[in-house]
Protein backbone atom coordinates (compact mmCIF):
# COMPACT_ATOMS: atom_id res chain seq x y z
CA UNK A 1 0.00 0.00 0.00
CA UNK A 2 1.56 3.82 -0.90
CA UNK A 3 1.66 6.21 1.51
CA UNK A 4 -0.48 9.32 0.51
CA UNK A 5 0.93 12.84 1.20
CA UNK A 6 -1.70 12.92 4.18
CA UNK A 7 -0.19 9.73 6.00
CA UNK A 8 3.23 11.18 5.07
CA UNK A 9 1.90 14.87 6.64
CA UNK A 10 0.32 12.83 9.77
CA UNK A 11 3.17 10.05 10.34
CA UNK A 12 0.81 7.42 10.24
CA UNK A 13 -1.27 5.22 8.03
CA UNK A 14 -3.68 5.03 10.69
CA UNK A 15 -6.80 7.34 10.98
CA UNK A 16 -8.83 7.11 14.02
CA UNK A 17 -12.72 7.16 14.10
CA UNK A 18 -12.88 10.54 15.43
CA UNK A 19 -10.71 12.52 13.04
CA UNK A 20 -10.59 10.05 9.53
CA UNK A 21 -8.74 10.78 6.02
CA UNK A 22 -12.01 13.32 5.16
CA UNK A 23 -10.80 15.76 8.30
CA UNK A 24 -7.43 15.16 7.34
CA UNK A 25 -7.64 16.32 3.93
CA UNK A 26 -10.00 18.90 4.85
CA UNK A 27 -7.75 20.68 7.36
CA UNK A 28 -4.05 20.54 6.06
CA UNK A 29 -6.21 21.84 2.46
CA UNK A 30 -7.97 24.59 5.01
CA UNK A 31 -4.39 25.51 6.38
CA UNK A 32 -2.53 25.33 3.60
CA UNK A 33 -5.15 27.60 1.54
CA UNK A 34 -5.51 30.10 4.67
CA UNK A 35 -2.17 30.76 5.28
CA UNK A 36 -1.42 31.35 1.60
CA UNK A 37 1.07 29.13 0.89
CA UNK A 38 2.00 27.71 -2.78
CA UNK A 39 -1.17 25.38 -2.33
CA UNK A 40 -2.06 24.70 -5.93
CA UNK A 41 -0.14 21.83 -7.24
CA UNK A 42 0.35 19.93 -4.07
CA UNK A 43 -2.92 20.55 -2.50
CA UNK A 44 -4.47 19.33 -6.47
CA UNK A 45 -2.78 16.42 -6.17
CA UNK A 46 -3.71 15.32 -2.78
CA UNK A 47 -7.31 15.90 -4.07
CA UNK A 48 -6.67 14.03 -7.30
CA UNK A 49 -5.24 11.40 -5.30
CA UNK A 50 -7.97 11.12 -3.16
CA UNK A 51 -10.92 11.93 -4.86
CA UNK A 52 -9.94 10.46 -8.50
CA UNK A 53 -11.03 12.61 -11.38
CA UNK A 54 -13.35 14.52 -9.36
CA UNK A 55 -10.54 15.98 -7.34
CA UNK A 56 -10.18 19.44 -9.05
CA UNK A 57 -14.13 19.87 -8.80
CA UNK A 58 -14.20 18.94 -4.83
CA UNK A 59 -11.05 21.30 -4.00
CA UNK A 60 -13.25 24.38 -6.19
CA UNK A 61 -16.17 23.46 -4.01
CA UNK A 62 -13.87 24.13 -0.89
CA UNK A 63 -12.24 26.58 -2.25
CA UNK A 64 -15.89 28.80 -2.85
CA UNK A 65 -16.82 27.13 0.79
CA UNK A 66 -13.84 28.84 2.07
CA UNK A 67 -14.08 32.09 0.12
CA UNK A 68 -17.88 32.50 1.64
CA UNK A 69 -16.89 31.41 5.03
CA UNK A 70 -14.36 34.09 5.02
CA UNK A 71 -16.78 36.55 3.98
CA UNK A 72 -19.50 35.74 5.53
CA UNK A 73 -18.27 35.00 9.13
CA UNK A 74 -18.90 37.16 12.31
CA UNK A 75 -15.27 37.53 12.76
CA UNK A 76 -11.30 36.69 11.94
CA UNK A 77 -11.09 32.48 11.92
CA UNK A 78 -8.34 31.37 13.77
CA UNK A 79 -6.80 28.52 11.45
CA UNK A 80 -3.81 26.69 12.92
CA UNK A 81 -0.47 26.40 10.76
CA UNK A 82 -0.13 23.48 8.47
CA UNK A 83 1.56 20.74 10.09
CA UNK A 84 0.04 21.63 13.97
CA UNK A 85 -0.98 18.25 15.23
CA UNK A 86 -4.16 20.19 16.94
CA UNK A 87 -7.58 22.05 16.13
CA UNK A 88 -8.26 25.17 16.70
CA UNK A 89 -11.71 26.35 17.82
CA UNK A 90 -12.71 27.60 14.45
CA UNK A 91 -11.39 24.56 12.58
CA UNK A 92 -13.34 22.00 15.39
CA UNK A 93 -16.60 24.45 14.29
CA UNK A 94 -16.11 24.44 10.33
CA UNK A 95 -15.89 20.29 10.85
CA UNK A 96 -19.32 20.48 12.61
CA UNK A 97 -20.52 22.21 10.64
CA UNK A 98 -19.66 20.38 7.38
CA UNK A 99 -19.74 17.09 9.16
CA UNK A 100 -23.61 18.22 10.44
CA UNK A 101 -24.54 18.61 6.93
CA UNK A 102 -23.17 15.23 5.58
CA UNK A 103 -25.20 13.29 8.83
CA UNK A 104 -28.04 15.16 8.17
CA UNK A 105 -28.19 16.80 11.34
CA UNK A 106 -30.22 20.31 10.93
CA UNK A 107 -30.52 21.60 14.57
CA UNK A 108 -26.40 21.06 15.11
CA UNK A 109 -26.25 22.85 11.32
CA UNK A 110 -28.48 25.09 11.94
CA UNK A 111 -26.50 25.95 15.32
CA UNK A 112 -23.08 25.96 13.84
CA UNK A 113 -24.81 28.56 11.43
CA UNK A 114 -25.70 30.85 13.95
CA UNK A 115 -22.44 31.05 15.54
CA UNK A 116 -20.21 31.48 12.39
CA UNK A 117 -22.57 33.63 10.45
CA UNK A 118 -25.02 36.49 10.88
CA UNK A 119 -28.46 35.89 9.68
CA UNK A 120 -28.56 37.25 6.67
CA UNK A 121 -25.47 35.92 5.54
CA UNK A 122 -26.88 32.26 6.57
CA UNK A 123 -28.05 30.91 3.60
CA UNK A 124 -24.94 31.37 1.29
CA UNK A 125 -23.03 29.35 3.87
CA UNK A 126 -25.19 26.95 4.33
CA UNK A 127 -25.01 26.76 0.44
CA UNK A 128 -21.86 26.44 -0.03
CA UNK A 129 -21.43 23.83 3.49
CA UNK A 130 -23.96 21.89 1.90
CA UNK A 131 -22.22 21.42 -1.85
CA UNK A 132 -18.72 20.88 0.43
CA UNK A 133 -20.32 17.90 2.44
CA UNK A 134 -21.94 16.12 -1.05
CA UNK A 135 -18.69 16.21 -2.98
CA UNK A 136 -17.09 14.96 0.46
CA UNK A 137 -19.72 12.23 0.60
CA UNK A 138 -19.74 11.39 -3.13
CA UNK A 139 -15.87 10.45 -2.71
CA UNK A 140 -16.33 8.66 0.09
CA UNK A 141 -14.71 10.64 2.74
CA UNK A 142 -17.64 11.32 5.66
CA UNK A 143 -16.82 13.48 7.66
CA UNK A 144 -18.01 12.67 11.87
CA UNK A 145 -18.46 15.32 14.33
CA UNK A 146 -15.32 15.76 16.45
CA UNK A 147 -15.74 15.01 19.75
CA UNK A 148 -16.68 17.60 22.58
CA UNK A 149 -14.45 18.77 24.62
CA UNK A 150 -16.52 18.77 27.48
CA UNK A 151 -14.82 17.11 30.81
CA UNK A 152 -15.65 13.66 30.92
CA UNK A 153 -17.64 12.74 33.87
CA UNK A 154 -14.66 10.96 35.99
CA UNK A 155 -13.05 14.60 35.26
CA UNK A 156 -16.23 16.55 36.63
CA UNK A 157 -16.10 14.72 39.95
CA UNK A 158 -12.93 14.82 40.01
CA UNK A 159 -13.13 18.64 39.42
CA UNK A 160 -16.00 19.37 42.04
CA UNK A 161 -14.32 17.26 44.68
Amino acid sequence: MMMSLMDAVTGTMDHTPEFGPGEHLLVWALRRMVKGKDYGPLVGREFTDTCGEDGREVLATLHTFLLALIHICRRELSIGHPGCPSLTGDERQVLMLVAAAQNGREAQFDAQLRWLAAEDDRPTLAMTARALASALSHNRLTLTPPASQLPTTCEREALSA
